[in-house]
């Protein structure tokens, strides 16, 4: 479970780091009030609560597809290489293989966090 967390966070870990460094930066300026260093420690707070609830807010929505999914619900894919913009999944074909839908006939699979329930 932790590897998948810094697997599916990682460019949100960066942000936050990222964030946090120019908060750091500008609290440690002379002319920042003293107390102006304690917002470091509820900045640092609410980024690492902001992580832990979009990981298990992301977590929820793939596995909320996966169910309808395999219920035989129809789901709605976006499409990057189409003009329309999304592609039907449907339970005929399509498998889901490593994160994916799959399917014989497409060259290229849909990620499940880029898909949505009809």
């Amino acid at each position: 479970m932790v590897v998948d967390f810094f697997k599916e966070e990682f460019v949100y870990i960066l942000i936050s780091l990222f964030i946090f460094g120019i908060a750091l930066f500008i609290v440690t300026r002379p002319f920042v009030e003293l107390n102006a260093k304690k917002i470091l420690s509820g900045l640092g707070i609410f980024l690492v609560v902001a992580l832990i609830a979009h990981y298990n807010w992301r977590m929820h929505h793939i596995k909320t597809v996966q169910e309808a999914f395999e219920a035989g619900k129809n789901i709605l894919c976006l499409d990057k290489t189409n003009k329309i913009g999304y592609v039907l999944i449907n339970k005929g074909e399509w498998k889901i293989k490593n994160g994916e839908f799959v399917h014989p006939d497409f060259p290229r699979g849909y990620n499940i966090r880029e898909c949505v329930v009809e």
